[in-house]
């Protein structure tokens, strides 16, 4: 069994540092889904101790590109796998652009395991061009993997093995080619993979013990739930509609887990207003697969199954709060929340999209209101009576790339 629920001990995940790729997001952030711009440097210093806090916990954490990397020098047969994947990942074209391809490819044995690496996560375009002295080269990176950190979105990771996803943005559709690498190198069962016309991405799935919840909306699609509904082996599924978020800003709910997460056996944490707007129906396992049973909003849905629900304002949902990973029943790593609403106050005032400064009239409101009450999450009454128990960490830049925590770390095995 790899995943049952969220609150079962997380044994085993899967992490990727940013690399060269993030420089290229960084570059015009808007156009590879960034929040805004942000100290890379920074961003990578907060990887690395989000990374030391899950090993400290106990966590094996397999960083995707180690373990690729690793693979190939250890395994030929897995090497021409990655090679076959790196020869549709490159383009040569001009005036010598059939030659050099063909270089190329013969000098392929030559090459060593991490430029193959960088050549699949850069997807390079090289143009050549005769000139009266010789060959010039140009070298394009056709939209680099800039969002590829976000290991949780590529997969949903169930009892049985891994459903490979299909993602609906374009600059992250080509991810999932490498996330499955990644577990094809570690030998983890691949169940399924998404087809078109369907898109499911991971941040989307809450296993929660006997039943799930799995949302479409923004980023996934109804027919790529309905396409993995089957494999999912829980005796009831929730099927969530994601809500408009009032503020008009959707990114903000591109994900389920934006705004809903689980803390514990019985405790969820997540905005109230958002969950009551999340339609659902209820499926439960029937003798010829499942069957509606009911329909219900997200927030009712919960508490009839007996879950708690510890509120968190819109301001702390905007800025990553419910973006949490739950270590082992009630035992969270959380962003430092009062850190990301300062940095995304920053990063606004410097757009000029009538959305975003919304957003940022907003956040600005609901900070003040929370400094004159004195409680920011987690640092609040009703976590400690809920006997939650937390980690804190700063990542106030790594989410400028729209994401938090649990979007930054896949659980590929929890016991």
């Amino acid at each position: 069994m790899l995943v049952r629920s969220e609150w079962d001990g997380l044994s085993e995940a899967m992490v990727h540092r940013p690399g060269v790729e993030m420089f290229y997001g960084l570059l015009y952030p808007k156009a590879f889904l960034y929040e805004g711009a942000f100290s890379m440097d920074e961003a990578l210093y907060e990887h690395q101790n989000m990374e030391h806090v899950l090993v400290n916990e106990g966590v094996t954490v397999h960083r995707l590109k180690n373990v690729i990397i690793q693979k190939m020098r250890h395994s030929g047969e897995f090497r021409e796998l990655v090679v076959t994947t790196v020869k549709s990942m490159i383009k040569y074209m001009g005036d010598l652009g059939e030659e050099a391809y063909t270089d190329f490819l013969r000098n392929m044995a030559a090459y060593d395991p991490e430029t193959l690496f960088n050549i699949l996560i850069l997807r390079p375009l090289v143009l050549i061009r005769r000139t009266k002295t010789g060959v010039v080269a140009r070298v394009v990176n056709r939209t680099p993997l800039a969002n590829l950190y976000y290991t949780r979105d590529q997969q949903l990771v169930v009892k049985a093995g891994i459903v490979i996803g299909r993602m609906r943005m374009p600059q992250r559709r080509l991810e999932t080619i490498v996330t499955e690498l990644f577990f094809r190198a570690l030998n983890e069962p691949v169940i399924y993979r998404l087809v078109k016309p369907g898109f499911l991405e991971g941040g989307d799935f809450m296993p929660m013990g006997d039943f799930a919840v799995i949302g479409h909306g923004w980023r996934s699609s109804i027919n790529g739930v309905n396409q993995v509904i089957g494999l999912l082996d829980y005796d009831e599924v929730a099927v969530a509609k994601l809500p408009k978020h009032p503020w008009g800003d959707n990114m903000l709910v591109m994900h389920l887990d934006t705004y809903f997460n689980v803390a514990g056996d019985g405790l969820v944490i997540g905005n109230e207003e958002l969950m009551q707007s999340t339609h659902v129906v209820i499926y439960a396992k029937a003798q010829d697969g499942f069957e509606k049973v009911g329909e219900s909003n997200l927030l009712d849905y919960i508490r009839q199954k007996g879950f708690n629900v510890i509120k968190l304002s819109m301001a702390e949902q905007a800025a990553f709060a419910a973006n949490f990973l739950t270590l082992r029943d009630r035992r969270i790593i959380v962003p430092n929340v009062e850190a990301n609403i300062k940095r995304i106050i920053r990063r606004l005032q410097n757009s000029e999209d009538s959305v975003r400064q919304t957003t940022l009239n907003y956040i600005r409101a609901g900070y003040d209101k929370m400094r004159s009450e004195g409680h920011i999450f987690p640092y609040r009454p009703d976590v400690l009576n809920e006997r939650v128990d937390f980690i804190t960490i700063d990542v106030s830049e790594l989410v400028g790339g729209y994401g938090g925590v649990h979007c930054a770390i896949a659980a590929i095995r929890r016991v």
